[in-house]
């Protein structure tokens, strides 16, 4: 398994390198993913923030995030697809695999150190095969509503959520907090 840390940060990882074009077509196409993703996301939520408030908004997530998700997949490049995880997830959909988990984990660590993280990573699992890391950040206030301390969470938004997840393990967070990761596969 070779990794490839694609920032500034030059992390304690058995990293080898790929070649500047695999690892250019890699990362435009990783960034090109996740911005779709991120931002059609972000939009739908926005929108639904706006109409009806966090009750709407979590909704909205816990009804039909998935399903745009799901095609926002679709329009990409046959090979790759985008999902979001987290150690602590929401939905089961989210749960990290074995593989993303330990890179998570290894994210927290660097996070919790206090060491800047890597703004991607690539990490190449086989031939032509890479997972893309971009880590996620809670960034904004609106997302405690949700995902914050319990004396931040919005009462009737978390209710819905929690009907839908019961192991819900989401929440607890502060601003500027690792939220999880965008991960994008990539096999050429």
């Amino acid at each position: 398994m070779k990794k490839i840390i694609l920032s500034a940060v030059v992390v304690a990882m058995s990293a080898t390198f790929l070649s500047a074009t695999t690892d250019k077509e890699i990362r435009q196409e990783a960034k090109a993913a996740i911005m779709k993703m991120g931002k059609t996301l972000q939009m739908h939520m926005k929108q639904n923030m706006k109409a009806g408030g966090s009750v709407q908004a979590a909704s909205f997530c816990s009804d039909k995030a998935s399903a745009i998700a799901k095609e926002v997949n679709e329009s990409y490049a046959k090979g790759v697809q985008a999902k979001r995880v987290s150690l602590k997830y929401r939905n089961p959909a989210n749960k990290p695999t074995a593989d993303e988990a330990k890179v998570l984990q290894e994210l927290h660590t660097m996070f919790d150190e206090k060491k800047s993280l890597p703004k991607i990573l690539v990490e190449e699992v086989g031939k032509n095969h890479y997972k893309v890391y971009k880590p996620i950040f809670i960034n904004k206030g609106v997302c405690l509503v949700c995902h914050g301390a319990d004396d931040v969470r919005d009462p009737a938004a978390y209710k819905l959520i929690k009907a839908k997840y019961p192991n819900d393990k989401a929440v607890g967070y502060k601003i500027d907090d690792l939220r999880g990761a965008f991960v994008v596969d990539i096999v050429k």
